[in-house]
């Protein structure tokens, strides 16, 4: 939207050739004075430009009115710039009231010029439904033209149609062909998402190392997303050898950025030792800056470490705090050991019946331990009221689900009730565990 007219009629030409001078010379005010007599007097491309400096704000306040107006005559005469700008200016509602329609009106005009943004975004206009029915064809249709004119979001948008079969029926080798265009402009999205596409095998045979290789690709272009799934390809030897180095190095790229994910397997690989120097310290660090954007597996990571005293000093209070935060998210384990706080007084007053609370959560989750405690509470009657069955209940759950100590429970358990009451309870147990592995 910068670029100024430069033609117009001979008659006038030494006054616009020196308001082109002043407007390079940054003296709009002198550009101003030539342009506008001329302007006045008809000549579109001086109207251009001054509609250009009433836009742009350029030695005159921001006036888009009078912009439009400016605009207009010359794109009624079919200047393809002026075309444009009317367009952009209708479809964002800038400085005037959005109307979707005359603004596809307009692109449509610059887009029969070969303007490949204006093609472009009347593709977009036709694929969403702004200011007209949605037309796959038409979408198509201009976003092939703006496409053969070397628009890389055009390509990848092509592809992302045959990719997601919304518009058209899912077509993975145009998926493949455009995005593989887009990607030879260096389009990161194009490389990421064709990687994605061999990774999950989404409508072409599944090839770990050809999603490893526009992974990576991706990646080297600062694609976020494409550098943690490489780090995880690393550390999963996934289509390349397990590196644990270079699964670290593209982590590390990642959480740099921001990426929760990738800050938490950072803090991991430092917490092991895998692929970089073991340091509790760094793994607390990375651990927290996740926890801080609401990665409750980070919340539960950096608990862990408070709790147990590993890399910092232990600190109960702090432990309960990001228990809490990755509990109230519903992380089952953390739900547990909250619970496990307030039973044992741990950071915090006893308090059996924000234990129950806590370990109930984590029990209908399936949760082993939490089970078994609440199994335990049940049977004491420690913050709720006591109930053999219900105890029994959830000693027999968590042991058919594998937990030893429950099984230890429910045996004893047995002995301290009739065998009417022991059968009620495995029937509750039972038809528990049917629901919940539906």
């Amino acid at each position: 939207m910068l670029a100024v007219l430069l033609a117009t009629s001979a008659a006038h030409a030494g006054d616009f050739r020196s308001g082109l001078t002043a407007f390079r010379a940054k003296e709009y005010d002198v550009a101003m004075q030539a342009w506008l007599p001329l302007a006045e007097a008809g000549d579109v491309s001086a109207m251009y430009n001054i509609a250009l400096m009433y836009d742009e704000g350029l030695g005159v306040k921001v006036d888009k009115q009078r912009a439009l107006k400016w605009y207009l005559v010359p794109a009624e005469s079919g200047d393809v710039a002026a075309q444009f700008n009317v367009a952009m200016m209708y479809d964002f509602g800038d400085g005037i009231p959005e109307d979707n329609t005359k603004a596809i009106y307009w692109y449509t005009h610059a887009a029969k010029q070969a303007d490949e943004q204006a093609q472009f975004n009347l593709g977009v206009m036709y694929a969403t439904g702004e200011g007209v029915e949605v037309n796959a064809e038409q979408a198509i249709y201009w976003y092939k033209f703006s496409a053969d004119l070397g628009h890389t979001s055009a390509l990848y948008n092509l592809g992302s149609i045959y990719s997601a079969g919304e518009l058209v029926p899912v077509d993975a080798e145009q998926a493949v062909k455009w995005y593989t265009r887009a990607a030879d402009f260096g389009d990161n999205d194009a490389e990421f998402a064709l990687a994605l596409m061999y990774d999950e095998g989404d409508g072409v045979s599944k090839d770990d190392q050809l999603a490893t290789e526009w992974y990576e690709r991706a990646a080297e272009h600062g694609h976020l997303r494409a550098q943690f799934n490489l780090a995880v390809m690393f550390d999963l030897g996934e289509g390349v050898p397990e590196d644990n180095a270079r699964a670290a190095h593209w982590y590390r790229v990642a959480a740099n950025r921001g990426h929760p994910e990738a800050q938490l397997n950072l803090g991991l690989m430092y917490e092991n030792g895998e692929g970089i120097d073991k340091n509790l310290s760094a793994a607390l660090g990375w651990y927290r800056k996740a926890a801080e954007q609401g990665l409750s597996d980070a919340q539960y990571a950096v608990a862990l470490m408070y709790d147990d005293g590993v890399g910092v000093a232990e600190n109960n209070a702090e432990a309960i705090k990001w228990y809490r935060l990755a509990a109230e998210q519903g992380d089952s384990q953390a739900q547990n050991n909250l619970g496990a706080m307030y039973d044992a007084g741990e950071g915090t007053a006893p308090d059996d019946n924000a234990a129950v609370h806590w370990y109930t959560m984590a029990a209908l989750q399936g949760n082993t331990i939490a089970q078994n405690n609440l199994g335990a509470m049940y049977y004491a009657g420690e913050g709720i009221k006591e109930d053999k069955s219900e105890a029994y209940k959830w000693f027999y759950v968590a042991a058919e689900l594998g937990n030893e100590d429950a099984r230890n429970n429910r045996d004893l358990a047995t002995r301290a009730m009739r065998n009417a009451e022991v059968s009620k309870a495995k029937d509750l147990a039972i038809r528990w565990l049917a629901e919940f592995g539906d």
